[in-house]
């Protein structure tokens, strides 16, 4: 993200608009895709609102929420220039809690030099893009995996399981036959044509008293948050569980 994604609007300072710039800011939240932050945005944006209509000295409120990289900024001006405080009210008041609320739920607040814009920040992480691709499995007769991958996409995950059969064919000593498996261009059509619809597929193998079963199925693919990234899959990619043939 290069520039900041922003919404600014600006309202007569009554009472009204407390809810509405609720709504209005959780609907661009979620526009956003940052529906987790919209809870706890919500709260921060009706205590800054009621601040400003409560205290504020000019007609109108100036009201924007703006996403930076992994920031969301709130921000109220209300034409004073006093500067907010947190206070302690005891348990019998009814009202003066709004800036312990904003102090406690957000990760920075203050106000500008001239104390008419009060802000407030809360952490709002990327959400978490998904990627399609399939899961691939080598698997013995019995069902004893041998090997498997994540890949993009129908072609590689064609030319993986060939690849992959061959050095299973060698690992038993019987390479000619995984030279065999790789040249069948037949036996590689149905499952090309299969993972192109979308659909899973389970190829069967068989060397002498030996038998492999190939399969594989479409799956999604989480980003790695840490570590080095899988030289098989683009951008790096964590596979979700893959479920087990049948």
């Amino acid at each position: 993200m290069d520039q900041p994604e922003r919404f600014v609007v600006s309202c007569a300072r009554t009472p009204q608009q407390v809810a509405r710039l609720r709504r209005l800011g959780a609907a661009h939240l979620r526009l956003w895709g940052l529906h987790d932050c919209v809870e706890t945005a919500k709260l921060l944006i009706s205590e800054l609102v009621t601040n400003a209509v409560r205290y504020g000295e000019a007609d109108e409120i100036g009201f924007s929420v703006s996403r930076w990289r992994n920031e969301l900024r709130i921000e109220v001006s209300d034409g004073s220039p006093g500067h907010p405080m947190v206070k302690c009210p005891n348990l019998g008041e009814e009202s003066g809690r709004g800036m312990l609320i904003i102090d406690a739920l957000a990760k920075n607040w203050g106000t500008s030099l001239d104390g008419t814009v009060t802000w407030c920040t809360i952490a709002a992480p990327e959400p978490i893009a998904m990627s399609p691709g399939f899961w691939c499995e080598w698997r013995s007769g019995d069902g004893t995996w041998l090997t498997s991958n994540a890949s993009p996409s129908p072609d590689s995950a064609i030319h993986w399981a060939r690849v992959q059969g061959r050095v299973v064919a060698v690992t038993l000593g019987l390479p000619a036959v995984g030279y065999f498996w790789d040249l069948l261009s037949d036996a590689w059509r149905g499952p090309a044509e299969a993972l192109e619809r979308g659909e899973a597929f389970t190829l069967r193998m068989t060397a002498g008293p030996y038998t492999f079963i190939w399969h594989a199925r479409p799956a999604v693919f989480l980003p790695i948050a840490e570590g080095a990234p899988s030289p098989h899959h683009p951008r790096g990619a964590a596979a979700l569980p893959p479920e087990r043939p049948h």
